[in-house]
């Protein structure tokens, strides 16, 4: 099978209409999660939430050197011009730290929007998106919203990405394989040379989408990475994001990095310049080089500790590399998100088809003690 175009703007801008329904559509699925969470919270909320550990984000929060570089940005009346010149400081930063050259990194709002632009563009070729189940929806949704269609392979018994029965799938005219290594929301990784062959074997023909969103929780992060394969393979992008282990979620700054002649499509779309504050803390983040490797460190701590009280317990858990923790509730799981509500403590919503586990996030020390205190009281009886 020949190797697809992945992203033609003649074909995009076919007619305005249908890519603006597109986009229209979209947007309604940019934030589901978040709003699914927030419904779920509304309707059973009986007492305040203490402990917001539900969106995976981090909350021990950015460097100094973030919040430093944020404060002189505004301080400095920078707010009030675009950012074009410090998004390409950052963009050659990132491409020095990547070993790829400039114009293969797209700047976006957060990795998500990068995930998106590329998955409506699937849809409205009548594409098909390749994603495990459970999963993360960002992708796949805008590919429904743009009128293609969703291929949902099923986790293996690790609860990892079955590799094998996804190549099975990949393939038909316009596909994009999608996979979220470390995945969402299971915390599993599938193992690195396996993913390295995957990726040369699907990637002449079907676009693979890498979503590395939650790597550097990961042990060895860098060794880990496959974004070295995007010299050699046209078809392949690897998102990263600043929202997650950078503290940054409030802010909105990710990039993706791929082939030179797919990343200029992007930038056709209008992707390459998140806010000014955004790009000034992720300048700072990515030169405190320190800052990385401690809130790792702080991080696994903290849900070393959880996974101690999951086994004593009873309770099994997927393998983690994130900063969050899936693990078997062994009974509804709306009855245990309802519990841990009433105790403060949200957790994530139901990810089907398995909707006997649940998903917490790692928060602060004091969140997290709120957090195993309630996962007591749920689980003593």
């Amino acid at each position: 099978m020949p190797t697809p175009t992945p992203l033609s703007r003649r074909q995009w801008l076919l007619t305005n209409g249908t890519a603006l329904a597109g986009l229209a559509l979209s947007t309604r699925f940019l934030n589901e999660e978040m709003r699914a969470q927030m419904t779920s919270e509304r309707q059973t909320a009986v007492v305040p939430v203490r402990a917001r550990l539900s969106l995976n984000e981090n909350p021990l929060g950015p460097s100094a050197l973030a919040t430093e570089a944020m404060i002189r940005h505004l301080q400095a009346g920078r707010a009030a011009r675009y950012p074009y010149a410090e998004a390409g400081e950052l963009i050659n930063l990132l491409a020095v730290r990547e070993g790829v050259r400039p114009e293969q990194i797209v700047l976006g709002v957060g990795s998500g929007e990068i995930l998106e632009t590329v998955g409506l563009h699937i849809g409205l070729l009548k594409g098909e998106v390749v994603y495990a189940t459970p999963g993360y929806l960002q992708m796949v949704r805008a590919v429904e919203a743009a009128g293609g269609r969703s291929v949902g392979v099923p986790v293996n018994a690790r609860l990892e990405h079955d590799l094998d029965a996804m190549a099975a799938k990949a393939g038909a005219p316009n596909s994009i394989v999608y996979i979220a290594n470390p995945h969402n929301p299971t915390g599993t990784m599938v193992e690195h040379e396996a993913l390295r062959g995957f990726i040369r074997e699907v990637a002449p023909r079907s676009l693979v989408f890498i979503d590395e969103a939650y790597l550097d929780f990961a042990a060895d992060p860098v060794r880990r990475s496959v974004v070295d394969l995007v010299h050699a393979q046209e078809n392949l992008v690897v998102a990263r994001t600043f929202s997650k282990i950078y503290g940054l979620a409030g802010l909105r700054v990710g990039y993706g990095v791929m082939n030179a002649r797919l990343a200029a499509k992007l930038r056709t779309y209008g992707l390459g310049t998140p806010n000014g504050p955004g790009i000034a803390a992720a300048l700072a983040s990515l030169r405190d080089e320190a800052y990385v490797p401690a809130m790792r460190a702080r991080v696994g701590a903290e849900r070393d500790r959880l996974l101690a009280l999951l086994s004593r317990l009873g309770r099994k858990y997927a393998e983690p590399q994130t900063n969050f923790v899936f693990f078997h509730t062994g009974r509804p799981h709306k009855e245990v998100f309802d519990r841990m509500l009433a105790e403060s403590v949200s957790i994530a919503r139901a990810f089907p088809p398995l909707l006997d586990w649940a998903r917490i996030s790692l928060g602060t020390p004091e969140e997290n003690e709120l957090a195993r205190s309630a996962l007591e009281k749920v689980f003593a009886a």
